[in-house]
């Protein structure tokens, strides 16, 4: 009997011993477990003030929660080959607020210049003139842009025989030009007005006076209308008349062919005649290099210096024999134009250019 008393002492010990260590095992999970601090998410907030109640207190201040924000998943370009495939960025939301910037991206941004990065602008006009149409068209070596072009052909009797095939050159390209014939290409100024020119009055020094040649079927009705108007003054103050008052008319370009020997002449008048005090003619020069400009000179730059601004012609100048005068190339350089030498038409058999 007490050999049982003592196996049933030992077996409740062994079952408080095994039951206590089993205990202490699960507290000391549960405390692994539940010691570490939870963390809430994190959330965005802003507050906005709201006006005082009946009691005029202060403003309360209210909590705005905001949506997460979800990342936008990235398009991709894929192609037909197994090794390209190109990640896109998102593309832009167009809303309201953003109006055609937002879609431009700013001005200049492309490529192409501010014609297309700010929807209108200059860049495409530049690149075709300074008017809608003015294309550059080859004649005789050089590109005339312009829409409205007024030619004026020296038919003194050294340059009577190249004026068939210079205007049918110049009609290949500008069917409608309204082409002027007037004797000489002398540029005659006194004091500060041109001889004959629109605001010219008085006396005019001693020159020579040859009948326009020009066809009245060739000119279109409002190259009829301004030979009408110039006619007499040009038949006596020869090319400087005829570029004062054409600078007054609606033509986009000037063209003046010459040899151009009968250059710039200025005269002043005090007592008696006119004195001649400058000339770089080919025939007689006086003066030697002019010093400064009259005033006309300066109504005459200012007036070409307004064409690359689309409100003025360009003027272009061929000449078959020696280079055009110093002035009249410094017109040609203010209006954007160009001097160009036709020096070929006098070798026989040279084919015309196309």
């Amino acid at each position: 009997m007490a050999v049982k008393r003592r196996a049933s002492v030992r077996s409740w010990r062994g079952l408080l011993l095994s039951v206590g260590l089993h205990a202490l095992l699960v507290v000391a999970a549960c405390w692994i477990v539940f010691s570490q601090p939870v963390v809430p998410p994190k959330q965005e907030f802003t507050s906005h003030a709201v006006a005082g109640g009946k009691s005029g207190g202060p403003a309360a201040s209210h909590p705005i929660q905001r949506k997460p924000k979800v990342p936008t998943p990235q398009k991709r370009l894929t192609s037909k080959s197994a090794s390209a495939t190109l990640a896109l960025p998102p593309m832009k939301t167009m809303t309201p607020e953003m109006g055609l910037a937002g879609l431009s991206g700013g001005e200049g941004k492309g490529g192409f210049g501010r014609g297309f990065g700010s929807f209108g602008g200059n860049g495409l006009g530049a690149g075709l003139g300074n008017r809608a149409g003015f294309v550059g068209r080859p004649v005789m070596g050089a590109f005339i842009r312009a829409k409205r072009v007024a030619v004026y052909l020296d038919c003194s009797g050294s340059m009577r025989s190249y004026l068939p095939r210079v205007e049918a050159e110049i009609r290949k390209q500008f069917p409608d030009a309204d082409v002027f014939r007037f004797d000489g290409a002398r540029v005659v100024g006194l004091g500060d007005k041109v001889v004959y020119g629109r605001s010219f009055h008085g006396e005019a020094p001693r020159l020579r006076e040859g009948p326009t040649q020009t066809a009245l079927e060739t000119l279109t009705p409002n190259g009829r209308s301004v030979q009408a108007k110039v006619r007499t003054a040009c038949e006596k103050g020869s090319l400087g008349a005829w570029m004062d008052r054409l600078l007054a008319e609606s033509y986009d370009a000037l063209v003046v062919f010459s040899d151009f020997q009968d250059g710039v002449r200025l005269y002043e008048s005090k007592k008696g005649d006119p004195k001649m005090v400058y000339s770089d003619s080919s025939y007689h020069k006086v003066g030697g290099v002019q010093k400064g400009h009259t005033r006309w000179q300066r109504e005459w730059l200012e007036a070409f210096a307004k064409a690359p601004h689309g409100a003025g012609p360009r003027l272009y100048l061929f000449t078959v024999q020696q280079q055009p005068q110093a002035f009249l190339e410094a017109c040609v350089a203010a209006s954007g134009g160009a001097s160009t030498s036709v020096s070929w038409l006098k070798k026989s058999g040279r084919k015309a250019s196309p």
